[in-house]
């Protein structure tokens, strides 16, 4: 079922009529420089026909295309950006390992461990935001919530730290407070259960967001702090909290919005706000692009070098996992062209 979020994005055919335009008007170093040129529209080019194949393949084999397609996406946007310079926008190798592949313990057990060296944190570099750390493994379990559009289908039995929408249109601000209050979805009923048990749970469980660092729980406004409001049935909480105003002056602050956009990740757009967490020993927010790589890598790997296994995994009949699966890489499709578009246009500038 559509959702007033999905009817703002752009159509599928929309965003490849704008990457293939792309090919003969892009800005900076690859409208510049005839060698990044080349491997911008050849990237390009790969791009599509791997999401077209993608498209028109089975679960069987589209995390293989999908991700080739993401690779490719990857030496365009490094391509593309003013933040790398020499050799270094030359992409070269994964940057990134797999471990528990055979899935034996569960698909959410199935690890990555990033490297120092190769695509992923190069793509990471050519974007200006930090990479997973290196040598740090993660598993599937951890990244799969951090995808917005699996919120709908999540993969069973994970119920971690998600990324987070936060709503413009829930702001309240009150002049010369220094403060705004917001509204952010979805928390799972655990997190609230255990927050009113021990409110010091709430700022355990906030810290994972670097950018609510000095959110407040005292009374402000004459309000409430902290709040709670049932969603979905019940199923997931929206938390309202305060979070300093740190934008200055009235005309800046737009009614508390404006901070509402410096805290957040904008996602499929400058008004599809979300939060990102931290992962391991990270300082900074981890990027979305960045996550859907490492799974989609992953899921790679599984159709590739464990067929069998992926084979019991996509069963829609006998597994658990397939209907997330499946739902996930539906969306792939459309999502990665997408966000690729944007970290372009980014990082290429005007």
């Amino acid at each position: 079922m559509a959702t007033w979020r999905d009817l703002g994005l752009p159509r599928e055919a929309e965003v490849w009529r704008e990457l293939r335009g792309l090919r003969s008007g892009v800005a900076g170093p690859a409208g510049s420089n005839p060698q990044r040129r080349s491997v911008f529209n050849a990237s390009l080019e790969q791009t599509q026909q791997f999401t077209e194949a993608a498209a028109n393949a089975g679960p069987a084999t589209r995390p293989v295309q999908i991700f080739y397609a993401f690779s490719q996406f990857g030496r365009a946007i490094s391509a593309a950006s003013r933040l790398t310079v020499g050799i270094e926008w030359r992409l070269k190798g994964h940057g990134i390992g797999t471990r528990n592949l055979d899935a034996s313990k569960g698909l959410a057990a199935v690890g990555v461990t990033p490297t120092a060296k190769g695509s992923l944190p190069g793509v990471a570099r050519a974007l200006g935001v930090p990479s997973f750390e290196a040598g740090a493994e993660i598993n599937l379990g951890q990244l799969w919530p951090l995808i917005p559009e699996t919120h709908g289908v999540p993969l069973p039995g994970v119920d971690g730290v998600k990324a987070m929408y936060m709503s413009q249109s829930g702001v309240r601000y009150e002049e010369g407070q220094g403060w705004a209050q917001v509204h952010v979805m979805p928390v799972s009923n655990r997190v609230r259960q255990a927050a009113e048990r021990d409110p010091a749970t709430l700022e355990t469980f906030l810290a994972r967001y670097p950018t609510l660092d000095g959110w407040s729980r005292k009374e402000i406004a004459g309000a409430q702090a902290v709040s709670w409001e049932e969603q979905s049935n019940g199923f997931q909480q929206k938390l309202i909290i305060y979070v300093p105003d740190e934008k200055g002056g009235p005309e800046a602050r737009d009614g508390g919005r404006a901070t509402v956009r410096a805290k957040a990740t904008a996602y499929r757009g400058p008004d599809d706000l979300f939060l990102f967490p931290s992962i391991g020993a990270m300082q900074e927010p981890i990027h979305p692009l960045l996550v859907w790589w490492a799974l989609l890598f992953s899921l790679s790997m599984l159709a590739r070098y464990e067929p069998e296994h992926w084979a019991s995994i996509v069963d829609i009949d006998h597994s658990s996992d397939a209907n997330a699966v499946e739902h996930l890489l539906d969306e792939a499709v459309a999502v990665v062209p997408h966000l690729a578009l944007l970290a372009i246009q980014e990082v290429a500038g005007p």
